[in-house]
Order: structure tokens, then sequence, then C-alpha cells
């Protein structure tokens, strides 16, 4: 008789399957960041550029209220 037909079969932990899944992705991630030609050190200068350059032109006129945490708004208002 054999004992192996009979066995019950392993089943991986949801947890660590989901964590090989992850793993898996950030590795793909990584790899079409490599291999894509994209200058990004570039792109984000430019980006960083273009942003200065709009509010040195006053395109920031109605800038979102801010509270900081001497306003008693820390954590939300309510």
């Amino acid at each position: 008789m054999n004992n192996s037909q009979n066995a019950p079969a392993q089943v991986q932990h949801p947890l660590e399957f989901l964590k090989e899944i992850e793993q898996q992705a950030s590795l793909t991630q990584e790899s079409l960041l490599r291999d894509n030609a994209a200058p990004w050190a570039e792109l984000l200068a430019q980006y960083v550029d273009a942003l200065t350059e709009l509010a040195a032109q006053g395109k920031f006129d109605n800038p979102r209220e801010y509270y900081g945490l001497d306003d008693s708004h820390a954590g939300g208002c309510g």
C-alpha cells in the first residue's frame, strides 16, 4: 500500500503565498524599470523646474489652507 496517496497534501499558508506573489511582482517591476531607457533623473529635474516656474509666475494664487500641529488640527477636525 502506498502511503503517499493517502497522505494529506501540503498546503502553503496564505500569507506565505501572498508574500511570494509580492516578491515576484517587486522583481518584475524592478526589471521593467531597469530595462526601460527612460532618464528618470532628468525627467524628475524637468518636473521640479516646471513646478518652480509655475510658482515663480504666481500660478498658485490660492494655496490650500495649512494646519500645523500647533493649530489644534492634528489628526483632523471633528
